[in-house]
Protein backbone atom coordinates (compact mmCIF):
# COMPACT_ATOMS: atom_id res chain seq x y z
CA UNK A 1 0.00 0.00 0.00
CA UNK A 2 2.62 2.14 0.76
CA UNK A 3 4.63 1.93 -2.36
CA UNK A 4 1.93 1.72 -4.64
CA UNK A 5 1.38 5.36 -3.04
CA UNK A 6 4.84 6.64 -3.45
CA UNK A 7 4.91 4.95 -7.21
CA UNK A 8 1.92 7.04 -7.69
CA UNK A 9 3.00 10.02 -5.80
CA UNK A 10 4.34 13.59 -7.75
CA UNK A 11 8.07 13.67 -7.93
CA UNK A 12 8.89 16.84 -6.49
CA UNK A 13 11.07 19.57 -8.41
CA UNK A 14 14.93 18.95 -8.52
CA UNK A 15 16.71 21.22 -5.59
CA UNK A 16 19.07 23.63 -7.69
CA UNK A 17 20.56 26.83 -6.45
CA UNK A 18 19.90 29.73 -7.60
CA UNK A 19 22.86 30.38 -9.46
CA UNK A 20 21.95 27.54 -11.67
CA UNK A 21 18.29 29.45 -12.43
CA UNK A 22 21.11 32.43 -13.47
CA UNK A 23 22.70 29.63 -16.90
CA UNK A 24 18.69 27.90 -16.87
CA UNK A 25 16.67 31.14 -17.22
CA UNK A 26 18.55 31.67 -20.85
CA UNK A 27 18.69 27.82 -21.72
CA UNK A 28 15.99 26.14 -20.07
CA UNK A 29 13.45 28.77 -19.16
CA UNK A 30 10.30 26.02 -19.14
CA UNK A 31 12.06 23.74 -16.37
CA UNK A 32 13.27 26.87 -14.51
CA UNK A 33 10.07 27.62 -13.67
CA UNK A 34 8.64 25.18 -13.11
CA UNK A 35 10.50 24.51 -10.34
CA UNK A 36 10.10 28.16 -9.32
CA UNK A 37 6.46 27.74 -9.24
CA UNK A 38 6.69 28.14 -5.45
CA UNK A 39 10.28 30.27 -5.01
CA UNK A 40 11.10 33.28 -3.27
CA UNK A 41 10.95 36.12 -5.82
CA UNK A 42 12.66 39.01 -3.59
CA UNK A 43 15.94 36.52 -4.46
CA UNK A 44 15.75 37.42 -8.43
CA UNK A 45 14.81 40.83 -7.04
CA UNK A 46 17.74 41.91 -5.21
CA UNK A 47 20.11 39.93 -7.39
CA UNK A 48 19.22 42.46 -10.40
CA UNK A 49 19.23 45.38 -8.38
CA UNK A 50 23.01 44.77 -7.28
CA UNK A 51 24.05 43.49 -10.71
CA UNK A 52 22.47 46.43 -12.51
CA UNK A 53 23.60 49.20 -9.89
CA UNK A 54 27.45 47.34 -10.40
CA UNK A 55 26.91 47.94 -14.08
CA UNK A 56 25.99 51.41 -14.53
CA UNK A 57 28.49 52.25 -11.82
CA UNK A 58 31.54 51.11 -13.67
CA UNK A 59 30.38 51.02 -17.30
CA UNK A 60 28.97 54.60 -17.45
CA UNK A 61 32.01 56.67 -17.97
CA UNK A 62 32.34 54.72 -21.25
CA UNK A 63 28.55 55.27 -22.60
CA UNK A 64 28.47 58.32 -21.20
CA UNK A 65 28.75 59.67 -24.51
CA UNK A 66 25.02 57.78 -25.32
CA UNK A 67 23.41 59.76 -22.86
CA UNK A 68 25.04 63.13 -23.88
CA UNK A 69 23.99 62.88 -27.10
CA UNK A 70 20.06 61.80 -26.13
CA UNK A 71 20.02 64.83 -24.09
CA UNK A 72 21.14 67.36 -26.28
CA UNK A 73 18.58 66.05 -28.79
CA UNK A 74 15.63 66.94 -26.13
CA UNK A 75 17.18 69.90 -24.84
CA UNK A 76 15.44 72.20 -27.88
CA UNK A 77 12.09 70.52 -26.31
CA UNK A 78 12.98 71.22 -22.92
CA UNK A 79 13.31 74.87 -23.70
CA UNK A 80 10.53 75.45 -26.04
CA UNK A 81 8.13 73.50 -23.41
CA UNK A 82 9.42 75.55 -20.00
CA UNK A 83 10.43 78.61 -21.32
CA UNK A 84 11.99 79.79 -17.49
CA UNK A 85 14.21 77.03 -17.93
CA UNK A 86 17.96 78.82 -18.94
CA UNK A 87 20.20 76.59 -21.14
CA UNK A 88 22.55 77.17 -18.77
CA UNK A 89 20.02 75.08 -15.81
CA UNK A 90 19.29 72.17 -18.25
CA UNK A 91 22.83 71.43 -19.14
CA UNK A 92 23.68 71.79 -15.14
CA UNK A 93 20.28 69.42 -15.07
CA UNK A 94 22.46 66.57 -17.20
CA UNK A 95 25.23 66.54 -14.29
CA UNK A 96 21.96 65.48 -12.29
CA UNK A 97 21.11 63.20 -14.26
CA UNK A 98 24.78 61.48 -14.57
CA UNK A 99 25.26 61.31 -11.06
CA UNK A 100 21.87 59.94 -10.73
CA UNK A 101 22.24 56.72 -13.67
CA UNK A 102 25.77 56.03 -12.52
CA UNK A 103 24.65 56.17 -8.89
CA UNK A 104 21.14 55.54 -8.36
CA UNK A 105 20.99 53.11 -10.99
CA UNK A 106 20.19 50.03 -8.78
CA UNK A 107 16.78 51.83 -7.02
CA UNK A 108 15.44 53.13 -10.13
CA UNK A 109 15.67 49.54 -11.55
CA UNK A 110 14.34 48.08 -8.12
CA UNK A 111 11.23 50.16 -8.87
CA UNK A 112 10.75 49.52 -12.55
CA UNK A 113 10.67 45.86 -11.63
CA UNK A 114 7.88 46.64 -9.51
CA UNK A 115 5.95 48.04 -11.91
CA UNK A 116 6.88 45.12 -14.45
CA UNK A 117 5.40 42.77 -11.55
CA UNK A 118 2.38 45.04 -11.12
CA UNK A 119 2.05 45.17 -14.96
CA UNK A 120 2.70 40.98 -14.98
CA UNK A 121 0.20 40.55 -12.35
CA UNK A 122 -2.69 43.07 -13.69
CA UNK A 123 -2.45 42.16 -17.37
CA UNK A 124 -2.06 38.47 -16.69
CA UNK A 125 -5.53 38.53 -14.82
CA UNK A 126 -6.41 39.77 -17.88
CA UNK A 127 -5.89 36.76 -19.84
CA UNK A 128 -6.96 33.98 -16.93
CA UNK A 129 -3.54 33.92 -15.29
CA UNK A 130 -3.70 32.52 -11.76
CA UNK A 131 -0.52 33.86 -10.26
CA UNK A 132 -0.42 36.57 -7.35
CA UNK A 133 1.58 39.68 -7.08
CA UNK A 134 4.51 37.71 -5.44
CA UNK A 135 4.50 35.06 -8.34
CA UNK A 136 4.59 38.04 -10.71
CA UNK A 137 7.74 39.43 -9.42
CA UNK A 138 9.63 36.43 -9.77
CA UNK A 139 8.40 35.85 -13.11
CA UNK A 140 9.32 39.80 -14.07
CA UNK A 141 12.67 39.08 -12.15
CA UNK A 142 13.81 36.31 -13.62
CA UNK A 143 12.54 38.08 -17.01
CA UNK A 144 14.83 41.00 -16.45
CA UNK A 145 18.14 38.78 -16.61
CA UNK A 146 18.85 39.04 -20.13
CA UNK A 147 18.68 42.53 -19.67
CA UNK A 148 21.50 42.50 -17.54
CA UNK A 149 23.65 41.32 -19.40
CA UNK A 150 22.32 43.65 -22.39
CA UNK A 151 23.99 46.42 -19.93
CA UNK A 152 27.25 44.05 -19.64
CA UNK A 153 27.62 44.00 -23.82
CA UNK A 154 26.28 47.92 -23.63
CA UNK A 155 29.37 48.75 -21.56
CA UNK A 156 31.60 46.29 -23.60
CA UNK A 157 30.73 48.43 -26.53
CA UNK A 158 31.14 51.46 -25.03
CA UNK A 159 34.99 50.85 -24.45
CA UNK A 160 35.51 49.42 -27.88
CA UNK A 161 34.13 51.84 -29.91
CA UNK A 162 35.30 55.55 -30.61
CA UNK A 163 32.93 57.54 -28.27
CA UNK A 164 32.18 60.26 -30.80
CA UNK A 165 30.30 57.39 -32.83
CA UNK A 166 28.09 56.86 -30.05
CA UNK A 167 25.47 59.75 -30.24
CA UNK A 168 22.39 57.82 -28.38
CA UNK A 169 21.39 54.72 -26.21
CA UNK A 170 20.17 53.35 -29.54
CA UNK A 171 23.22 53.13 -31.02
CA UNK A 172 23.84 50.46 -28.05
CA UNK A 173 20.39 48.14 -28.98
CA UNK A 174 21.13 44.73 -30.43
CA UNK A 175 18.59 45.31 -33.17
CA UNK A 176 17.87 47.23 -35.60
CA UNK A 177 18.04 50.75 -34.13
CA UNK A 178 21.87 50.63 -33.82
CA UNK A 179 21.94 51.39 -37.71
CA UNK A 180 19.83 54.43 -37.81
CA UNK A 181 21.66 57.73 -36.93
CA UNK A 182 19.28 59.70 -34.25
CA UNK A 183 20.37 62.69 -35.26
CA UNK A 184 18.72 62.49 -38.84
CA UNK A 185 16.34 59.38 -38.20
CA UNK A 186 12.97 59.72 -37.24
CA UNK A 187 11.91 59.71 -33.22
CA UNK A 188 9.07 57.12 -33.85
CA UNK A 189 10.86 55.27 -36.04
CA UNK A 190 14.02 55.08 -33.62
CA UNK A 191 12.22 54.37 -30.40
CA UNK A 192 9.98 51.57 -32.19
CA UNK A 193 12.82 49.85 -33.57
CA UNK A 194 14.63 50.31 -29.80
CA UNK A 195 11.52 47.82 -28.66
CA UNK A 196 12.63 45.09 -30.98
CA UNK A 197 16.32 44.79 -29.39
CA UNK A 198 17.16 41.44 -28.93
CA UNK A 199 17.40 41.77 -24.59
CA UNK A 200 14.38 43.27 -25.17
CA UNK A 201 12.46 40.62 -26.92
CA UNK A 202 14.33 37.80 -25.02
CA UNK A 203 12.79 39.88 -22.38
CA UNK A 204 9.68 39.55 -23.03
CA UNK A 205 9.47 35.68 -24.42
CA UNK A 206 10.83 35.09 -20.56
CA UNK A 207 7.91 36.80 -19.15
CA UNK A 208 5.49 35.18 -21.59
CA UNK A 209 6.89 31.70 -21.11
CA UNK A 210 6.33 32.69 -17.11
CA UNK A 211 2.91 33.30 -17.33
CA UNK A 212 2.35 30.12 -18.98
CA UNK A 213 4.51 28.10 -16.29
CA UNK A 214 3.38 29.48 -13.43
CA UNK A 215 0.14 31.28 -14.43
CA UNK A 216 -0.85 28.45 -16.38
CA UNK A 217 -2.27 30.16 -19.00
CA UNK A 218 -2.11 28.24 -22.84
CA UNK A 219 0.49 29.13 -25.32
CA UNK A 220 -2.11 31.22 -27.38
CA UNK A 221 -2.97 33.35 -24.27
CA UNK A 222 0.83 33.61 -23.43
CA UNK A 223 1.98 34.75 -26.82
CA UNK A 224 -0.96 37.70 -26.68
CA UNK A 225 -0.16 39.03 -22.84
CA UNK A 226 3.34 39.18 -24.57
CA UNK A 227 2.07 41.15 -27.59
CA UNK A 228 0.25 43.07 -25.02
CA UNK A 229 2.99 44.15 -22.23
CA UNK A 230 5.61 44.51 -25.10
CA UNK A 231 3.18 47.23 -26.35
CA UNK A 232 2.44 48.37 -22.70
CA UNK A 233 6.07 48.87 -21.98
CA UNK A 234 6.95 50.92 -25.81
CA UNK A 235 4.47 53.66 -24.15
CA UNK A 236 7.17 55.58 -22.48
CA UNK A 237 9.25 55.75 -25.75
CA UNK A 238 6.90 56.75 -27.84
CA UNK A 239 5.87 59.73 -25.75
CA UNK A 240 9.72 60.51 -25.54
CA UNK A 241 9.76 60.60 -29.15
CA UNK A 242 6.37 62.65 -29.25
CA UNK A 243 8.27 65.50 -27.52
CA UNK A 244 11.13 65.17 -29.99
CA UNK A 245 8.91 65.44 -33.14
Amino acid sequence: MTESAASTAPASPPQTSFWEDLIDVFFQPVAMFRRRVNGNPWLPFLFVIIAMGIISYTTYPSIESAFEGDFKRTLPSLLKQYPQLTQEAAEKSFGYQSIAIRYFAGPAIGLTLLIDGFLVWLLGKMFGAVEGFGAAMLIASYAFFPRVLGGVIAGAQGLLMDPANIRGISMLTLGPARFLDPDTANPFTVALLSRLDLMVVWQTALLAIGLAVIGRVSRGKAIAFAVTIWIVGSLYLLRAAYLLS
